[in-house]
């Protein structure tokens, strides 16, 4: 990868080897969706934070996959950055599978007064919505959720996810502003803690 030596500030030597064998990870097993998500990024990078600018685009490239899978804790970094969700709709739109939670199959059915095979599907694995992509509770006309006070926790914390270690990370989708301004916003803490001069004022918009 083509880090600069100033990134050696925040990782030890062994830590950073972990870190970008996780990155690499990434590009090899997401392919060119992630590819998007962060060549996507680093424009809001750049008008986020200007010293990004002393990096050429390659070093961004390998410093924000660096940032994404390390960084802040995700949930409590997203809590600051409310105002970058556009309310486009993607998620509840494009998004082909919605796992949500037994628990939210349950009290969504409830609710709604409709049995829970009706409206959700177990695949052996997970809990799925039957009606997705789009959602048949997103309204196309107005974008927004007709069930929002009772929706599933998966879309309360999107786009939040849970990696293999059980920890929460960024779904790295390139269509969606909350989801890129979350990495940048990653990676300007990162390089702060490197020593990098501060940064601008945070946008919402990319």
């Amino acid at each position: 990868m083509k880090l600069p030596i100033i990134i050696n500030n925040v990782f030890s030597s062994e830590d950073l080897g972990i870190a970008e064998e996780m990155a690499a990870a990434n590009f090899k097993n997401l392919g060119a969706k992630y590819e998007r998500y962060i060549i996507k990024s680093i424009p809001g990078l750049k008008a986020n934070f200007p010293a990004a600018a002393s990096f050429s685009d390659a070093e961004l490239r390998d410093i924000m996959a660096i940032a994404d899978v390390v960084g802040l804790d995700s949930r409590g970094m997203m809590k600051r950055l409310k105002s970058a969700c556009s309310c486009c709709g993607w998620c509840c739109s494009k998004t082909k599978r919605i796992v949500v939670t037994e628990e939210d199959a349950d009290r969504i059915s409830r609710k709604l007064k409709q049995k829970r095979d009706e409206l959700f599907v177990f695949d052996g694995k997970e809990w799925l919505i039957k009606d997705a992509h789009p959602c048949g509770w997103w309204n196309p006309r107005n974008g927004r959720c007709t069930i929002y006070n009772d929706r599933p926790h998966t879309c309360r914390v999107w786009p939040l996810g849970v990696n293999d270690d059980g920890k929460s990370t960024i779904i790295p989708q390139s269509e969606c502003n909350y989801a890129v301004m979350s990495l940048v916003f990653k990676t300007m803490s990162m390089l702060e803690a490197a020593g990098v001069s501060a940064p601008g004022k945070v946008s919402a918009e990319t």
